[in-house]
């Protein structure tokens, strides 16, 4: 397996694997955002990839840069297949670098009852944690982690 920044031409594959996480999430109606999107990600945000040895696209990691100068970590997703093998932690430790070089802190949210999560973004360094109740709508409560330089 390999780790490396996105390549514009794959933001089709992308987007498929951003569907097919979505479709686990804890309630599975979330509507994943479309190839579009992805497109402009892949190529003007910081999007680092994991490619398995066929050169399948297996983990996504992607971060933006938001009007207060920080970096918002916006997806992590890994294959179902290639789950639980430590390529969510590559992934996200490859894309801290990149956040690190700006020089910036970076956030990201995480819904409040995925203790593994937590446990990771921790462990990377998001230490600051703040509780917003209905964060995404109604009952869409999360937790936003923040890491300082």
């Amino acid at each position: 397996m390999k780790i490396r920044k996105a390549k514009t031409s794959e933001f089709t594959a992308i987007a498929i694997l951003d569907r097919e996480a979505w479709k686990e999430s804890f309630k599975g109606e979330f509507i994943p955002d479309g190839e579009h999107v992805w497109r402009i990600w892949v190529e003007y945000a910081l999007t680092i990839v994991a490619v398995d040895y066929k050169g399948k696209i297996i983990g996504v990691a992607l971060a933006f840069p938001c009007n207060n100068g920080t970096y918002a970590v916006h997806k992590l997703m890994v294959d179902k297949a290639h789950r639980g093998k430590g390529i969510g932690t590559e992934l996200m430790r490859v894309l801290l670098v990149e956040i690190d070089k700006l020089k910036v802190d970076s956030f990201l949210t995480v819904y409040p009852k995925n203790p593994p999560a937590i446990a990771l973004y921790e462990k990377l360094g998001f230490t600051e944690r703040k509780f917003e109740k209905d964060f995404y709508g109604v009952e869409e409560d999360r937790f936003v982690l923040t890491r300082r330089v």
